[in-house]
């Protein structure tokens, strides 16, 4: 088990990875407990399907998630083993609802969204690439992405239009799952199935990406129960990755109250060295003057009539 390897996306806002796809199979991993080295990579160019998450047990090659879960069950690591056929059902039901309901509008809000795209998600992915890649692949992206949305409402549809129903449905759906949850710490018993592994990975970048456009994320914090989920889950599984975040958040703003401290005295550290300086600079002549140190000739520092007396000698010689 130890040769499992996760190749993934960068992870970001005390978030593991900063994709979908990459946290739904972490979260995964981490509710069965599977030995596994995981590696943050800078390009997806010489993976199966140009991009990440890749799992790699020897020969085995994986770039799917429902295909990664059937793998690890093989291997006798399986989360789902408490839930009777009834249950499975119900949650199979819930992950295709959430498929068609939910993950377009994350696409959107992702990578459609133009404020959003050029804000945070284009800088968030050029970031975790290296050159030249980062000029080729979130552009890549959102093309896709935008290809499922005309591919859904129309390639000549009004975005507005677009957004307002799309946001609509997932809002309908939030609804859907905050009512299915309630106030039980996993939505189906008191153990962590594959479903909640898909619904972290759903959410997670909604609560804490900072977007630009939040309206899809405004919606997710609004919904008390889901944002605990998130929390929750985020807090018990990846407890290092958001203390790491919260230490580096907090260095960050001491570092910034500091320099701000700092800009903020700059004038009136520079007027007081001036003032002190003038000053002493008046009780030195002073004291100098009073204790006959220091006098000044005004006559012969300027006299008008010798400059004068020259001025007409110079004439007269002239003529």
């Amino acid at each position: 088990m130890a040769n499992i390897e996760l190749d993934i996306w960068r992870g970001d806002w005390g978030l593991a990875s900063i994709d979908v796809e990459c946290l739904k199979i972490l979260t995964y991993m981490k509710f069965i407990g599977v030995p596994v080295r995981v590696r943050e990579c800078k390009s997806p160019f010489f993976t199966p399907k140009g991009t990440f998450p890749v799992m790699r047990d020897g020969s085995t090659v994986l770039t799917n998630f429902e295909a990664v879960v059937e793998h690890l069950k093989t291997l006798h690591y399986n989360t789902d083993v408490h839930l009777d056929s009834k249950l499975e059902a119900e949650a199979s039901a819930f992950t295709q609802y959430l498929r068609e309901k939910l993950y377009p509008a994350i696409q959107y809000a992702w990578w459609v969204d133009e404020k959003n795209y050029s804000e945070l998600t284009r800088p968030t992915y050029a970031k975790a690439l290296s050159l030249p890649f980062n000029f080729y692949y979130p552009s890549k992206f959102q093309s896709s992405a935008q290809e499922m949305v005309d591919a859904l409402y129309g390639e000549h549809a009004d975005l507005k239009d677009v957004e307002r129903t799309i946001y609509s449905e997932a809002e309908k759906c939030l609804k859907t799952l905050s009512d299915r949850l309630g106030e039980s710490e996993y939505f189906f018993g008191n153990r962590p199935s594959t479903f909640d592994a898909t619904v972290f990975a759903y959410l997670a970048p909604l609560v804490k990406a900072p977007f630009p456009n939040p309206t899809l994320s405004n919606h997710v914090k609004g919904i008390a129960n889901l944002s605990r989920y998130v929390a929750r889950i985020n807090q018990k599984n990846f407890r290092h990755v958001t203390d790491e975040y919260n230490k580096q958040n907090k260095s960050k703003n001491t570092t910034s109250t500091q320099s701000d401290r700092e800009a903020a005295n700059f004038p009136h550290q520079t007027r007081n060295k001036v003032l002190a300086a003038i000053f002493a600079t008046i009780a030195m002549t002073g004291f100098a003057v009073a204790n006959g140190l220091f006098t000044v000739n005004f006559k012969d520092e300027f006299d008008p009539t010798q400059d004068y007396n020259d001025m007409f000698e110079n004439d007269e010689d002239d003529n």
